[in-house]
Formats: structure tokens, sequence, C-alpha cells
């Protein structure tokens, strides 16, 4: 019997890319799922999309940056669905940056932090204390980057910063429900090998009109991860890309064997960290990142 059977799934950014991919494969091993996203349309073809496989879904629109939205949505899953055992904090947004810190608009990072970081706290304090409560195994999976967690790419500054919270949230957060003696266990997600296939640089679709780009910023050239392989490839590099399917398969077998770092190897990142790591301990000068 598959460990995921009959268990109550729910995943934020769930309509499309990695959170359906995953949504896909537990529905797969027997797993009650519920995809959430800000995008209703999206939502109502995923939903879609399941049956077309002979799959069951339940779907609910959520704003991961809205709390209220987030206990609505807890509300409705354990009211229709059952109790949640397993939480994947997916939901994420990638501004368009290619800028200097001190050019950046404060929108940007609002926008940002109030989805990859506040998105993340609200799900947390939507959903664990209910999780607590009913005492049955459970999980909670936190999707991250190793850009923030493991290096710091300087092109990036607001992403970057925005997964460094969420990878620290979720070290304090395994820490203190491992203390606390739950039966809840945190995993961190870092999608990958390489850059993954998903919609993520044209997350400024669902920007909301108070939080709006400065009309004034340059053009950023990367709406795709079809627009960044070419821009690779016009520098001379030859950009691999992985499929979400290939981490929705690396996410459940990892938490099949109860890990925390869900983090497919990738050499070059794992350089880039252990050089970082080393400039660290031996207090020398910081290394720019390599990881193409």
């Amino acid at each position: 019997m598959s460990k995921f059977k009959d268990k109550v799934a729910v995943i934020t950014g769930g309509a499309s890319g990695v959170g359906y991919a995953i949504g896909v494969a537990l529905a797969k091993e027997g797993a009650k799922v519920v995809l959430s996203d800000i995008e209703s349309s999206a939502l109502e073809s995923a939903k879609a999309n399941f049956e077309k496989e002979g799959l069951s879904v339940d779907i609910k629109q959520a704003d991961v940056s809205d709390h209220d939205s987030m206990v609505a949505l807890n509300k409705f899953v354990t009211s229709e669905v059952g109790d949640v055992q397993m939480l994947f904090n997916n939901a994420g947004v990638a501004p368009a940056e290619l800028q200097s810190i001190w050019d950046t608009n404060p929108n940007d990072w609002n926008w940002a932090y109030g989805v990859n970081v506040m998105g993340i706290v609200h799900g947390l304090q939507a959903f664990i204390p209910d999780m607590l409560s009913h005492g049955k195994e459970a999980n909670v999976i936190n999707t991250c980057s190793g850009n923030g967690a493991f290096i710091n790419l300087p092109s990036t500054p607001i992403y970057t910063s925005s997964k460094a919270a969420v990878s620290s949230i979720s070290e304090v957060l395994k820490l203190q429900l491992d203390q606390s003696g739950s039966n809840i266990k945190v995993s961190i997600l870092f999608p990958g090998p390489h850059t993954v296939r998903t919609n993520l640089f044209s997350a400024e679709r669902n920007r909301p009109d108070e939080l709006a780009r400065d009309p004034n910023a340059p053009e950023h050239p990367i709406s795709s991860v079809e627009d960044m392989v070419d821009m690779m490839k016009s520098m001379g590099v030859e950009m691999e890309t992985t499929t979400p399917e290939e981490v929705a398969d690396f996410c459940l077998a990892e938490l099949r064997e109860g890990k925390y770092w869900i983090n497919p190897a990738n050499e070059k990142s794992e350089q880039a960290f252990k050089d970082r790591v080393d400039s660290i301990l031996s207090r020398g000068d910081l290394p720019n990142p390599n990881i193409f």
C-alpha cells in the first residue's frame, strides 16, 4: 500500500508547474488531493486534466498572501475533504529583477515577500493548529530554492532573499515541531536539479494592481524558461532544464524516506555552496557563485 493512500494533501500554487505535478503523482497513489491557486481559471483547467486521466481532485481558489484566505482554505478542506495530513506550501513568484537593490521598487519587495515569505507563514498559521489537534502522522513541505538557501545570486536580490527566509522558517519550524513531540514532519523542497520548466517567470500576470511594477523600470528580458535558455545560449552556455514531473517523482521518493532536505544533486550548485561555506569558515572574501 502506498504511503500516501487516503491522505488529504493540500497544495498551494497547485494549478500548474511543480504543484500540479506533485498533485498528479499523489493522486495516482491514492491520496485525496486538493489543489489551491490564485488563478481560478487555471484551477478549472487543472481539474479537467485530472479527470481526463481518471484522477479525483478537489480545487479551491485562495491567495496565500492573504491570511484570511488561507484560513478559509483550511476550513474548506477540513469540512469537505478531511483532516489535512500533507501541506505543500508551494506557491511562489519571481519578480522581474536584474536590478541593483538600490534601484528596485518597494512594490517589488512587498509583492514577492507577500507571496514567497508570508504565504508560507499564512499556510503554517492556518493549517498547523488543526494538524496538531487531530494528531495523525502529517507532513509539511515548503518549496524553497538553492538560490537563497545555499547561494545568493546577485541578479535576483528580492527572490533570493525571500527564499533565504523560507529556508530559515523551515528549519525553525522543524526544530519546534520536533521539540514539541508532534507527529508532523517538516521537509524543504528544492526543485531541480536544474531550472524547472514552470510559469514562475511569468508570475507578473497575477500581480495585484496596488503592488504594480514601476512603469519606468527597465524591460525584463526573461518571461519564460525558454527565454532564459535562449539568453544563456547567446552567451555560449547550454543550460539544462528539469520537468515538473521529475521534481514530483523525486519529492515523493524522498518523502517516503522521511527526508528533510529534498534536494537533488547538481554538481555546479553544490560546488558554489561549498565555496560559500569555505569563505565563511575561513573568514575570507565572498565568492561570486557560478552555477551555469
